[in-house]
């Protein structure tokens, strides 16, 4: 940087002694002093020549002079003249500087644009300038040296075509047979006839080719002579037609249309073929042969004019041909998206009829402006841009494709992961997709973005590499490897819990571990997208500061104004502590008794008996009654008639819990029966409670089943079960009482149905 420093002085002082050099040419006189150079500025010298021969030393140099013109400062090291700083006036009623650099570059850009327009203009006038200068005569017409290349060319060019047309009509010959193979054979086949075909089709136009080049041999001067540059030029154009209607014939494959792979009919095809086949040959002739020959038998000025007037007469071709055609196209579109099976398929193909017209405009404006402003280096720059940009198009819609497919298609896993994790492949297909969408989106718009890098309207690859795309790049892309990373994490999280609460051999799930687990997966995906959004944000430059503490003071408000909630998360922690509640659970709570479906950590989710949903906070629970805890008891309470024998109504419900253990009920029976005996006596029964031990979850099951035992037990044995009755009782009669007999008494038992009928009417 010093050896830079020291150029850069050099230079200032060989500007400064040119000043009194052309005072000295202007008629002052200056002394031996002032002519003879230092020993300083000699050494300046020897070192600005030695950066100058180094390519990277003159690159450093440009940029250092190019940062000093643009600051406005004089370079490190460089003496400033007192009483030269720059005064900048300030205004204090200006806007903002943001404000006026925004304003400064609209006006730059809107500048350039009419610059670039009048530049443009200015060009064209130049170029059909030659035309006036020929007219007038100021150019003189070589037109011997006309007379003798136009020779040349016509008899290479005749040639050339006696050649390929005879050549083609050998191949025709091979055609009809491929075609038939083509047309019973698969896409595969068509495909490999069509490329056959049209190396088939090369090869003719390379044997037209040498076969104009021989004759050019053997015409002016001989093999020793050589080919002449007309000629070469004449070939060259020859050979360039050739191969660009093998590229058109490749793709309409006019007149076989077992060939065509593109959707065209056969009119369409045709249609197309031929007007693109003449803008090929006004153009290549035109650009290719006549103004390189208007160049070397009249002058450059004149093959200027004559390129200028090709290209806007093929352009004009062009943008007539597009605007005729793009209703055409449009309804071509869209019949042949009739046929498409993809939804987005459809829609895209209809949007690319619908704006198809629109891309051709431009593509040619951008083909015509670098004509114009790069005529010589024209033909590389649009051929590259060309072919790039179909790359470039090809490789967004493969990519597009893909994902489309993957996206429709879904996340498909292998059959033993889906056995492990069943969960798993529906997590993923619930977000893969949406990334999915979103990587589309990028590669459509990184397709757009590559094409206007191409043509040269944006400085993409410019801007990325400078401090404020490295920047966006950096900090946008460590958010979205947040937000990823967070989701692999929160997927190994999930499948985790799913592996925890799957039934192994010799591991059976607990409905607490289940309850648990279950409660783990929601606090874990809460925390890990909170922490994830608030990285990414800080990733992309917002300060997460505040908003971590407005969380806390909101946080704070909703603990003071909400205490209901409060005590409901309190609440529910305490009794998930105390294994008080659990899913699938048949448990009372607030008075509803039911199934628990689900728990939060505020609430209880219930379905009762009638298949009612009941949601109930914890704050309302002030007891939990659980039917499930350890084992169960059904209890039967079996009534029979006061003539019953006790023993053998004992006998019979052990028969009946006997019968019970042979059925399917047998494994959820724990233990024997218990007989408790008599423990009441009813209105119209004796009632015998026995006592059957359950797993959880089975008491009212085994308690159906061996009520229907009991009955059909009973029955077997003439046990009768009672039902309400009633007994009265009748003194004896006044005029047969005896004091030495005992009163007798007449016991007659009367159902309730019948105490209902017989008894007296209301007056």
């Amino acid at each position: 940087m010093t050896i830079l420093r020291c150029c850069l002085f050099s230079l200032m002082i060989i500007f400064a002694g040119t000043v009194p050099v052309l005072a000295q040419e202007s008629g002052g006189a200056s002394t031996a002093q002032e002519q003879a150079p230092s020993t300083d500025v000699e050494q300046a010298n020897q070192a600005l020549i030695k950066v100058l021969n180094d390519p990277k030393s003159r690159a450093e140099l440009i940029d250092l002079l190019k940062k000093n013109a643009g600051s406005g400062q004089p370079a490190e090291g460089d003496r400033q003249v007192p009483g030269s700083e720059a005064v900048t006036p300030v205004d204090e009623a200006s806007p903002p500087l943001q404000q006026e650099n925004f304003a400064l570059r609209i006006g730059e850009y809107t500048r350039a644009l009419v610059d670039d327009a009048g530049y443009l203009l200015q060009q064209a006038m130049r170029s059909l300038n030659g035309l006036v200068l020929v007219a007038r005569g100021d150019i003189p017409v070589k037109w011997e040296r006309v007379k003798d290349i136009a020779g040349q060319v016509v008899i290479v060019l005749i040639a050339a075509y006696a050649g390929f047309l005879l050549s083609q009509f050998v191949a025709k010959m091979l055609y009809p047979r491929m075609s038939l193979y083509a047309r019973y054979g698969g896409g595969l086949t068509r495909t490999f006839v069509l490329v056959l075909t049209s190396v088939v089709d090369a090869v003719t136009v390379g044997i037209g080719w040498a076969v104009g080049n021989a004759a050019a041999l053997a015409s002016f001067g001989g093999i020793k002579a050589g080919v002449t540059l007309q000629e070469s030029l004449a070939l060259n154009a020859f050979f360039i037609l050739g191969m660009a209607n093998v590229s058109l014939r490749f793709i309409f494959a006019p007149g076989r249309p077992e060939l065509r792979l593109l959707p065209f009919t056969d009119q369409s095809s045709l249609y197309w073929y031929r007007r693109l086949r003449l803008f090929m040959y006004w153009m290549i002739f035109g650009v290719f042969l006549a103004v390189p020959i208007a160049n070397v038998a009249v002058s450059f000025v004149l093959g200027n004019a004559l390129r200028f007037i090709v290209v806007l007469l093929g352009m004009v071709y062009l943008l007539i041909l597009v605007h005729t055609n793009r209703q055409r196209v449009n309804a071509g579109a869209k019949d042949y998206a009739e046929h498409l099976q993809s939804a987005l398929a459809k829609r895209a193909l209809i949007l690319v009829g619908q704006l198809w017209h629109l891309a051709a405009f431009g593509y040619i404006a951008a083909v015509f402006i670098i004509w114009v402003t790069r005529p010589f280096d024209a033909t590389t720059i649009i051929l590259r841009a060309t072919g790039l940009s179909i790359l470039t198009i090809m490789a967004g819609m493969a990519i597009s494709l893909v994902v489309t497919k993957a996206i429709k298609g879904g996340i498909r896993l292998p059959d033993d992961l889906n056995r492990t994790l069943p969960a798993l492949q529906g997590r993923l297909n619930a977000f893969v997709p949406r990334l999915l969408k979103f990587i589309r989106f990028a590669v459509f718009l990184a397709t757009v973005l590559l094409l206007l890098e191409i043509w040269g309207l944006l400085t993409i690859a410019e801007w990325l590499a400078s401090e404020a795309g490295v920047q966006l790049l950096s900090s946008y892309g460590s958010a979205f490897l947040v937000l990823l990373v967070a989701f692999l994490i929160w997927l190994a999280v999930m499948s985790w819990v799913d592996l925890r609460l799957q039934s192994r051999s010799g591991y059976i799930v607990t409905a607490r571990e289940r309850t648990l687990f279950q409660l783990f997966r929601n606090a874990s995906t809460v925390v890990i997208v909170v922490m994830a959004l608030l990285l990414s944000l800080s990733e992309v430059g917002i300060d997460i500061g505040p908003l971590i503490a407005g969380a806390g003071v909101v946080g704070l408000a909703i603990s003071f104004g909400a205490q209901t909630l409060v005590k409901d998360i309190i609440t529910g922690a305490f009794i998930q502590i105390e294994n008080a509640i659990n899913e699938g659970d048949v448990v009372t709570v607030a008075g509803v008794t039911g199934t628990v479906e689900g728990i939060t950590v505020r609430s209880v989710r219930m379905r009762d008996l009638d298949g009612t949903t009941h949601i109930i906070p914890f704050s309302s629970v002030d007891m939990v009654s659980n039917f499930m805890r350890g084992f169960s008891y059904h209890v039967a309470l079996i009534g029979v008639s006061y003539d019953t024998n006790i023993s053998d109504a004992k006998d019979a419900m052990l028969e009946a819990f006997r019968r019970l253990q042979e059925t399917d009920f047998g494994p959820k029976i724990i233990g024997d029966f218990e007989m408790h005996g008599v423990t009441n006596f009813g209105a119209s029964s004796i009632d015998i409670r026995g006592r059957i031990k359950t797993i959880p979850g089975e008491q009212w099951g085994v308690g159906r089943a061996y009520n229907e035992f009991v009955k059909q037990v009973f029955d077997e044995r003439d046990i009768e079960i009672p039902f309400p009755q009633v007994t009265y009782h009748s003194a004896t009669p006044p005029f047969v009482e005896d004091d030495s007999k005992p009163k007798q008494r007449k016991k007659v038992d009367v159902s309730a149905d019948q105490l209902e009928d017989d008894a007296p009417a209301e007056d």
